[in-house]
């Protein structure tokens, strides 16, 4: 069943002057009200993915996935459950689907008493189908945080994870000591290996990404600057080596807390849209900017929307150089939105459309997620009563 959602002008966007085209539609989810953290994935069939997080009995959780085939959803699975999970609304747990046609996905676990103590845990499925035992992709054995983690499938069925990793922390007080940046491989029985630091000072609680170009992986998160300049930065792994760090663009961006808004990447084969969040003098904006050589270097910003937006931002390609941003904004009213903007790799853009009204921009939205399949854009956030919902707008809506 669908619902239609609301259409309003596009407040947050520096170039809209007229009402978006076309209104987005809700569909009913396979996931109950007490349902949280959404993560969608499109994958190359056109299957969407999408898993939550959901209370199973007293004090216990388990991570739960469907597949969506045009608007009906199959019958929810489960990947994982535990009693001891560390369930945050900004760190998502997401579930990856592998060529072999084998699933990953990954969790946190708490690993003691203290709040900020807890670690990944990265679960594969067998030849079978059948999940198995979860384990840690860090070894290094501290009760501190470990988390924000992105997957990405690798060649020989195995698995590329980063994640952001606290292990300098230990023995400190609060959030001293550095955050890092670190990385490994996993094969199929989730043995780890090739460990690396990728960055040894990053921003604390920012999400991460990561996708697949022609012939690497390319990871974008933000930063941290000896003078508290979050910026975002670039490694990419050609399956040997990480390379240095890379600043996308200096926004000069100087906040003293972590802002809980990390980038998204979107990839093409060697095309490569970066969006992300910034407020440098105190002015929220949502940016895009392009690259042509798999993320090797990027053309300046585009401002997708100034002024009032929260940022959580996600980019989908559609396409004849083109891609969708989404970010957290307004509607024309000021009511709290999930807004959707087509632009190209020009500059030229559409007004925003407004995929949805939420009820909050707080905490209780989450991370929204959007991608694309076929004709449409799903994206995917959760109501502080009502739990996960999806909304499917068409990509002709933002032309």
């Amino acid at each position: 069943m669908l619902v239609a959602l609301g259409c309003q002008s596009d407040p947050d966007s520096p170039t809209a002057t007229s009402a978006s085209p076309e209104a987005g539609t809700r569909l009913n989810g396979p996931a109950p009200a007490e349902s949280g953290q959404p993560h969608l994935h499109a994958g190359e069939d056109g299957t969407v993915w999408m898993s939550w997080v959901e209370p199973v009995g007293e004090d216990r959780h388990a991570l739960r996935y469907a597949t969506l085939d045009d608007t009906s959803w199959a019958a929810p699975r489960t990947a994982a459950r535990g009693g001891d999970w560390f369930v945050n609304w900004a760190d998502v747990p997401s579930l990856r689907p592998l060529p072999s046609g084998r699933l990953a996905a990954q969790y946190l676990r708490s690993t003691g008493p203290d709040p900020l103590a807890y670690a990944v845990q990265i679960t594969q499925t067998d030849g079978a189908g059948t999940w198995r035992s979860a384990v840690r992709p860090h070894d290094d054995g501290t009760a501190t945080e470990h988390g924000f983690v992105s997957l990405l499938p690798w060649p020989d069925d195995r698995l590329l994870a980063v994640w952001l990793d606290g292990r300098t922390m230990a023995g400190r007080d609060g959030h001293e000591g550095e955050m890092t940046l670190r990385g490994g491989v996993l094969d199929a029985t989730g043995t780890v290996e090739q460990r690396a630091l990728l960055d040894d000072r990053t921003c604390e609680c920012c999400p991460t990404t990561a996708v697949r170009t022609k012939g690497e992986a390319l990871v974008a998160y933000r930063d941290r600057s000896a003078d508290e300049v979050r910026n975002i930065r670039l490694v990419r792994f050609d399956g040997q080596s990480w390379s240095d760090p890379a600043v996308l663009h200096d926004d000069g961006w100087r906040i003293e807390g972590c802002p809980v808004n990390g980038p998204a990447l979107a990839a093409a084969g060697d095309r490569v849209a970066a969006a992300w969040y910034t407020a440098p003098g105190g002015v929220p904006r949502v940016n895009v900017a392009f690259s042509a050589d798999g993320g090797r270097q990027f053309g300046d910003p585009i401002v997708v929307a100034k002024g009032t937006p929260t940022g959580r931002v996600d980019v989908a390609w559609l396409g004849e150089g083109r891609v969708a941003v989404s970010w957290l904004g307004t509607s024309a009213d000021g009511a709290p939105a999930l807004r959707v903007r087509a632009i190209a790799t020009d500059g030229a853009s559409r007004p925003a459309v407004p995929m949805a009204t939420l009820a909050s921009a707080s905490r209780g939205v989450g991370m929204p997620r959007l991608v694309r399949s076929g004709p449409h854009l799903y994206a995917a956030w959760t109501h502080p009563e009502e739990g996960v919902q999806v909304g499917r707008l068409r990509t002709n809506a933002l032309r």
